[in-house]
């Protein structure tokens, strides 16, 4: 098992005891990517221990494993320092149905999955209140408040990361916790190749109302000074149609949107403009050339800049640890830089370039098997 440490199994010993049978799974994903990766590891849990019974916190995807949703990613996904405080109390009945719900669940174990504003804070509660944890998707530590890494190691009986970075990372901070890989390589085939014939161009705006109303301006600027192409929006079902078209200057023939279906999208389209997020990797890993983008308030942008460590914002920049692609950050987001970010993308000896890249980034990140591997991790701890 390749990790950077983890946990000894006195450690792993929940005061609650060994689980009977008919193990109960608390988890919480509070966004889009949570979804996806808690649907994965649900279906693995379900094919290691047939009798699982799950309660979550999440979306379409991990509905689709189980009856036992609680909360959506609807009425979760808060993002940016104004954003959550003008949602605080909203917050904190979340914080309130969290701990209720689970004390009456009684877990076996409580997984909570990236969304670190809140799981953190409920790692900590869950422990003291004597149940087993597994923190799977490490928070973004190593971009900002690394000091929160003692949080992971006093609470966590078993902290799982994705990026390979985060090994060292975490490791220099004598913080344990386990690598096995990224679990998208488990949901994206082989990567295209590059193409410099570009007739589609795929727009990501986001996954949040705030990001979407930031970014997608500009991307339809940018596409309707473009007619030559054809540019597809990919946009979420949860997010009203009308809410993409309010921000939508003139809704022209070459601009269609097609919703839940981003990997779809990526399939047909031969460049992007994205979001940063987890887009960027999917991205990557489909082959897809690609602008990277990302625009807030500037209160949020200048407390960020304050507060982050962190030379870049794209997975892929950070796990390639170099400019594979280019970022158009706040004010240099504007359809000036994006016009000259687009043709330099087009270029043959970038667009080469970038598809080595992607390749040296796609090995590493593990053999596919890393869902498989962390429900077994968590089921083996639950047997202890």
């Amino acid at each position: 098992m390749q990790g950077c440490g983890l946990s000894t199994s006195a450690e792993n010993s929940s005061i609650r005891g060994k689980p009977t049978i008919n193990m109960k799974y608390y988890i919480i994903a509070g966004e889009a990517s949570g979804d996806l990766y808690g649907s994965q590891l649900m279906a693995q849990l379900k094919s290691i221990d047939s009798d699982a019974n799950f309660r979550f916190w999440g979306g379409p995807r991990m509905e689709a494993q189980s009856s036992g949703q609680l909360k959506s990613i609807k009425e979760t996904a808060f993002m940016g320092f104004l954003e959550v405080a003008a949602n605080i109390f909203v917050i904190k009945e979340l914080f309130r149905f969290a701990k209720y719900s689970i004390k009456e669940y009684n877990p076996d174990v409580v997984i909570l999955l990236d969304y670190p504003g809140f799981n953190l804070r409920m790692l900590e509660w869950a422990k003291k209140e004597g149940y087993k944890t597994s923190y799977y998707i490490s928070p973004q530590l190593w971009a900002w408040k690394e000091k929160r890494h003692r949080i992971l190691r006093a609470y966590a009986d078993q902290f799982f990361v994705i990026l390979p970075f985060e090994r060292d990372f975490y490791r220099n901070l004598d913080t344990p916790c386990i690598y096995h890989g990224h679990p998208l390589i488990e949901e994206i085939g082989a990567q295209k190749e590059p193409t410099r014939d570009v007739r589609t161009i795929g727009l990501f705006p986001g996954s949040r109302k705030q990001e979407i109303k930031k970014h997608l301006p500009i991307m339809m600027e940018f596409a309707l000074e473009h007619p030559e192409y054809t540019f597809v929006i990919a946009g979420l079902s949860h997010i009203q149609n009308d809410f993409y078209l309010d921000h939508i200057k003139s809704y022209a023939s070459h601009i269609d949107i097609r919703y839940d279906a981003s990997y779809a999208v990526m399939k047909d389209i031969d460049v992007a403009i994205a979001s940063s997020g987890t887009t960027t990797l999917e991205l990557a890993l489909h082959g897809v050339p690609q602008i990277v983008v990302y625009k807030t308030s500037q209160i949020s942008f200048a407390i960020g800049k304050r507060l982050v460590n962190t030379k870049y914002i794209s997975l892929v920049n950070l796990i390639a640890q170099k400019e594979v692609v280019t970022e158009l950050l706040q004010d240099a987001f504007n359809t000036l830089a994006l016009k000259e970010a687009f043709m330099d993308l087009l270029d043959e000896e970038n667009l080469a370039s970038t598809h080595t890249a992607y390749q040296r980034i796609r090995a590493d990140l593990g053999d596919g098997s890393t869902s498989k591997k962390v429900a077994s991790d968590i089921y083996q701890m639950l047997l202890t």
